[in-house]
């Protein structure tokens, strides 16, 4: 899958599918995952969020952000959000398949739809990216 493509799509429900398919594509896995990169993740959907809040031709929830706290235990990782009438609401979540029988093993924002689902996707495409990138470096092939 073309990143262009997700990005052009972010703001429909497909587009989780769409980015559970580009991490898989890349190789990454669960096992990939730690506080550093996650902290990187929240960084960039963060990122994301401040571009959108900043362009007035959006319809975005208010002071939407991704909360400081992760959640993470041996279920799985989970990023929370927050806007101006919420304070806790999935961001993305990640699931242990070792202990863990979600049927999709990331989760994305299912409150969000239409603008307030695109800084999600984005953020998390261009992480897919650097953690591709991270993950070589680990593994000494950079």
């Amino acid at each position: 899958m073309v990143k262009e493509e997700i990005f052009k799509k972010a703001y429909l429900n497909e587009s989780s599918d769409l980015a559970r398919e580009y991490f898989k594509e890349q190789g990454l896995k669960f096992e990939n995952l730690n506080i550093k990169n996650i902290k990187k993740l929240r960084q960039l959907i963060n990122i994301e969020c401040f571009k959108l809040l900043n362009d007035k031709s959006y319809s975005i929830i208010e002071d939407l952000e991704v909360n400081v706290k992760i959640k993470k235990d041996k279920y799985g990782i989970c990023l929370t959000t927050r806007g101006s009438y919420f304070n806790d609401r999935e961001a993305i979540s990640f699931w242990n398949p070792k202990t863990n029988d979600k049927t999709l093993p990331i989760g994305f924002c299912g409150w969000a739809s239409g603008c307030n689902r695109i800084p999600f996707i984005i953020g998390f495409i261009k992480w897919c990216d650097w953690l591709k990138g991270d993950v070589k470096m680990v593994k000494g092939e950079r």
